[in-house]
């Protein structure tokens, strides 16, 4: 149990060096589209470490779904990779000092009725490889 949930860490862990690596190939500079996408992803990763922290304090928590959060105005690549990175580096923290016992705590869903802790990562994890393969495509796309 413990080696899947430090896999699912180490996914997320992965995700800003893949988009750091992708700017350094598109020269240091993000196209406004793969800009927006990694802002996204930060909001996403902002409202995941909200809603942990939420399972971890409440008695009985209750998570609406998740909507997408377009970013609107997201600033230069340097400030939108630092944003990520806070934000990514927070999650991460918040999940490496879990214990077993709170992997397994639950809440209940407006959709999928009660959910773990772990499957609102996994779930998170699997949002982020979405995000990752959109933002591959949109790379390629501004710099070829």
């Amino acid at each position: 149990m413990l080696d899947n949930y430090r896999d699912l860490i180490d996914e997320l862990l992965g995700g800003p060096s893949e988009v750091r690596a992708m700017a350094d190939t598109a020269g240091g500079t993000l196209p406004a589209a793969a800009l927006g996408v990694v802002a996204e992803m930060r909001k996403r990763d902002e409202l995941v470490t909200s809603r942990l922290q939420t399972m971890m304090r409440d008695p009985d928590p209750h998570l609406p779904v998740l909507a997408d959060h377009p970013a609107g105005e997201v600033g230069d690549t340097a400030e939108v990779l630092a944003a990520m990175d806070q934000a990514r580096g927070d999650l991460v923290s918040l999940l490496m000092n879990l214990t077993l016992k709170d992997w397994e705590r639950t809440a209940t869903h407006d959709v999928d009725g009660e959910i773990t802790l772990a499957d609102e990562v996994e779930r998170h994890v699997e949002f982020d490889e979405d995000r990752l393969a959109r933002l591959r495509v949109v790379v390629s796309e501004g710099t070829g």
